[in-house]
């Protein structure tokens, strides 16, 4: 119980995401305490050793100091302004160019956050030095005090440097198409890991979780039209129907749901819950959110919504269909007309064969259980998977021959590790692109290189010679 707990506070702290300000706020706030503490160690310093600091700092005076000081702060201040003005410019480039994805990622960055916040909380540390100096006694000397300011200086030198090559590497296409598949594979490893056998893809899900004493408290709940309305269930009777009501704070798109901590309820109270809406999905007010068949009901609504992680955004980091999602937004993008970048949906498609060919031999290595589940929710399976990586790609890519012979090489490549049973909803998509060619390319030789599967797109005239479209298909 206490892993399963766990598991679901990491998965609640790497999927919410952080809030921008805190962080600088708590730096500047740093940056005022630091501004009270230094001068103090140095009046203890110019106190008792005076001696000391003459033969160390004999060409330092107050007004060297204090010119030094004014300097970094005004430096600060002008650097802080720069920096938001770019990263405003490049928030607006990369949603225009590259997919509105790229501002949550800026936002949210923690480089970007600690520079911004370095840069603040330096510039009011040497203004607060500058003023304690200006009203403090003649032989008063801030050295501790102006060589901290000139370390922090070097540090925002350093977090700049580190800030432009960060924004660079987000407005390029292909790294930011690289950091999407790192966050895609390691949404694949936790909702698909290697030895879960739990459940079926499309089934629901389960935990083997020993029940606990079911204490009886009711809550009151509406009735749905009908159980029948439940996939998947054989209620016992009417069931009562959760609603959000008030909207989460941190917005309304479902991310994540705690599983075991569902199912240790649903074994507590002796009944069956089943969460209606799919991880992606967003839930409006008074949306039904879960259905609770007969039993000891949960005495309140927050007993069942802790156990959600709402947000703003499907991010690539929440679930592989996110990743997959996020993939397909960049190369939709890239084909529109005011775009027209093929080449950047090839990208794409590379990581997105690269994400099926992680979750196809996962899926089919499931087996169902065999006990029926308590708690209860609809998951993805594998033709939900490939409709969301390939279909609108297929459908807008139409017209474009380098991203139609790149389909045709990940539908030949992904097959490879496909049971029989998965290889169905590929067929059929190659299937339906085989009775667009005569439509879109009525020349023979367009229409013979169309149907030639290319993993470069267009990278030679014959395709690609792997014989595995040919074997599956």
């Amino acid at each position: 119980m206490v892993r399963g707990r766990w598991k679901w506070y990491l998965t609640r702290h790497r999927l919410r995401a952080p809030r921008i300000w805190a962080l600088p706020v708590t730096l500047l706030a740093a940056g005022l305490f630091l501004s009270w503490l230094f001068p103090l160690i140095d009046r203890e310093v110019t106190f008792y050793g005076e001696e000391l600091g003459e033969a160390f700092f004999v060409h330092l005076d107050s007004g060297s100091m204090s010119t030094l000081l004014s300097a970094v702060a005004g430096g600060m201040i002008t650097l802080t302004g720069l920096v938001f003005t770019a990263i405003t410019l490049a928030m607006q480039f990369g949603a225009s160019q590259l997919s509105v994805r790229v501002v949550p990622i800026l936002q949210q960055d923690a480089v970007m956050r600690w520079a911004i916040g370095t840069f603040m909380a330096t510039f009011v540390y040497t203004l607060m030095i500058s003023v304690r100096l200006a009203v403090s006694q003649e032989n008063y000397r801030p050295v501790i005090s102006t060589f901290f300011a000139i370390l922090l200086a070097a540090v925002c030198a350093v977090l700049f440097f580190a800030l432009v090559a960060r924004v660079t590497t987000v407005l390029n296409s292909g790294q930011l198409l690289r950091y999407l598949a790192t966050e895609g594979r390691r949404a694949v490893d936790r909702t698909h890991p290697k030895d879960d056998l739990a459940v079926t893809a499309g089934e629901p899900a389960r935990s083997d979780v020993p029940p606990d004493d079911p204490p009886d408290v009711p809550l009151e709940g509406r009735p749905v039209g009908s159980p029948d309305a439940s996939p998947g269930v054989s209620p016992d009777g009417e069931p009562m129907v959760i609603r959000l009501g008030t909207p989460p704070r941190r917005g309304q798109t479902l991310i994540a749901c705690d599983d075991r901590g569902l199912e240790r309820l649903a074994r507590r109270l002796g009944v069956r819950i089943q969460l209606v809406p799919v991880i992606g999905d967003f839930v409006a007010q008074e949306a039904p959110l879960f259905l609770v068949y007969p039993g000891a009901q949960p005495r309140d609504r927050r007993d069942l919504t802790r156990h959600l992680l709402f947000g703003t955004t499907y991010s690539a980091g929440t679930d592989p269909a996110g990743a997959l999602r996020a993939f397909v937004d960049i190369a939709l993008k890239a084909l529109s007309p005011a775009i027209n970048d093929p080449g950047r949906a090839v990208q794409c498609l590379d990581h997105i064969e690269d994400l099926l060919v992680m979750i196809a031999p996962r899926l089919s290595a499931r087996q169902a259980g065999a006990a029926p589940a308590a708690f209860q929710h609809r998951t993805r399976c594998w033709p939900d998977y490939v409709c969301i990586a390939t279909d609108e790609i297929r459908h807008f890519g139409s017209a474009s021959m380098q991203v139609q012979r790149r389909l045709r090489a990940l539908y030949a490549t992904v097959a490879e590790v496909c049971t029989p049973e998965q290889v169905t909803p590929l067929r059929s998509r190659l299937a339906t692109m085989d009775a667009e060619v005569g439509a879109q390319w009525p020349q023979d030789l367009d229409g013979r290189l169309a149907r030639l599967p290319d993993s470069q797109g267009l990278g030679t005239e014959t395709g690609d010679t792997r014989n595995g479209l040919a074997r599956r298909f």
